[in-house]
């Protein structure tokens, strides 16, 4: 029996050691369970913080292309407003454009007009410059003639004085 005991001792012993060592090999896998949770909560934490400086900087960018949509309708819109104006302004400038030469063709006939008008008065004018001027050396060559006339009249009274003054 003493040997019994001794043996039981022995495989209490054993089985004690056993354990302890279970025991130690527990601990060192819960120590290295729990660095390894530590190590990934950290891990959580970081990816967490990421995910949270993500999700701002998606908010942010999406408040960015909100604006940027907004924009670009409000843009849109403006050169919308633009194109019309600029049709409308081309109409008118189209408008304006055929009235002054309209205006134009008119002047140039009325011009055409006066400038012939004045080259068929200018040409009555020589005409009657032209007549006036034969009129003007016919009545000079009669008043020449005529004072020949006149000079040879008072020559022959002259004569006929002198002739008479010596009878």
């Amino acid at each position: 029996m003493g040997q019994i005991m001794d043996g039981f001792e022995g495989i209490v012993y054993q089985a004690m050691e056993e354990a302890q060592k279970q025991k130690e090999i527990s601990k060192a896998e819960i120590q290295k369970v729990l660095r390894e949770k530590e190590q990934l909560a950290a891990d959580l934490s970081a990816v967490e913080k990421s995910f949270s400086e993500l999700f701002k900087r998606f908010e942010t960018q999406k408040e960015a292309i909100e604006g940027y949509r907004a924009n670009e309708a409000s843009l849109k819109k403006c050169v919308e407003d633009y194109m019309a104006r600029v049709e409308k302004e081309a109409q008118r400038y189209q408008a304006l454009k055929a009235h002054a030469e309209e205006k134009l063709r008119l002047a140039s006939e009325e011009i055409a007009q006066v400038r012939s008008k004045a080259q068929a008065e200018a040409v009555a004018f020589q005409a009657s410059l032209r007549r006036e001027q034969m009129r003007v050396h016919s009545l000079e060559k009669t008043v020449e003639q005529k004072t020949k006339e006149n000079e040879e009249l008072t020559r022959i009274c002259d004569d006929l004085i002198s002739k008479m003054e010596k009878i």
